[in-house]
């Protein structure tokens, strides 16, 4: 059978099919996996699309000539409490089907890399120091891509909003629109939850900035986050990811800590947002515990997201979705 894809051009792709003898969730795999083939995935690929003897987390991707830069958090061991088991690492994929060696971007004692950005003539990768304490926005430049700077911190002020009663922030995201540059961060305080739990629960901050230095911010979210606690998300959200669709922009974040998932919000002007709620994913094995640190970005048919997710074994890795909207994903097969 063949099948033409208007909404990606009208290609056709080629498959022997015998549908009497076929499931619809065999089915639903097939016509997953055509799209991605449209937008030039490799066959026989599915999810998770790399897994590795470390934990990977908090993905975020580039694309470039020939293929695509995979920065992400590089977790090696189970201590989370060391610095010496964080840094920044990045790989190269031209089809995530194969990676290249991983390389180190940061020295120890750094996670959670945002959008990389070009902004004022050069390359900006925003990340946060971890776990070491005050945890602290930085920053590293290249002008090459390959060669990267120390880090520098920014926006350490807001540590000190009241609303952030833990002083700390994480989980940076970058945002260009025109001259300005949007920052969507992460604050904590406490919580309890309804069965009396005490909880810390993560809030989303939102700053500007025109200085290419990023030294001077103006903070939008001073007396109040952007977004907290609610009844999905009882102990907060993280991990935001903002990109422009149509006549709006669209945002995709972890809600939730313990039991994680994605939601959606949308707005004109990214200051005021309208809240959409969760987003719905059917449960792959790779992600069964929890899944979470969305990174979207544009293909020539559609959207693409790479996702981090939590097995039962507590391990992470990567998998891919699809999207021809921005907003309604579909998991690439196990």
């Amino acid at each position: 059978m063949v099948f033409a894809l208007p909404e990606f051009g009208g290609n056709r792709y080629a498959v022997d099919v015998k549908f009497s003898r076929i499931s619809s969730a065999a089915l639903l795999a097939l016509l997953c996996q055509i799209t991605f083939l449209s937008q030039g995935a490799v066959v026989g690929l599915h999810n998770p699309v790399w897994v590795s003897q470390d934990n990977l987390r908090d993905p975020s991707v580039l694309k470039v000539a020939g293929g695509y830069q995979l920065f992400y958090s590089r977790l090696v061991g189970t201590n989370w409490a060391l610095p010496s088991s964080w840094t920044i690492a990045r790989t190269f994929t031209k089809d995530f089907a194969e990676f290249a060696k991983p390389e180190n971007v940061s020295p120890q004692g750094y996670a959670s890399p945002g959008d990389v950005i070009f902004w004022q003539g050069r390359y900006v990768l925003p990340y946060q120091s971890y776990p070491t304490k005050p945890t602290l926005l930085c920053f590293s430049e290249s002008t090459n891509l390959q060669k990267w700077s120390a880090p520098k911190t920014f926006l350490a002020e807001a540590a000190q909003l009241p609303w952030n009663t833990w002083h700390r922030v994480i989980d940076p995201s970058f945002v260009l629109e025109g001259d300005t540059l949007h920052c969507f961060f992460v604050g904590s305080c406490d919580t309890t939850n309804a069965a009396g739990k005490k909880l810390r629960a993560n809030l989303l901050g939102h700053a500007i900035t025109g200085d290419p230095d990023l030294k001077r911010w103006e903070i939008l979210t001073k007396d109040e986050p952007l977004i907290g606690i609610s009844p999905s998300a009882p102990d907060g959200v993280e991990n935001v990811m903002v990109f422009r669709t149509g006549n709006q922009w669209t945002m995709i974040y972890s809600e939730g800590l313990e039991h994680q998932h994605l939601a959606l919000a949308t707005s004109t002007d990214l200051v005021a947002w309208k809240l959409e709620g969760p987003i719905e994913i059917p449960r792959q094995k790779w992600m069964a515990r929890k899944y979470g640190a969305p990174f979207v970005w544009r293909e020539a048919a559609g959207w693409r997201m790479i996702l981090m997710g939590q097995s039962d074994q507590n391990h992470t890795t990567f998998g891919l979705l699809d999207s021809s909207d921005g907003r309604h994903w579909t998991l690439l097969p196990e």
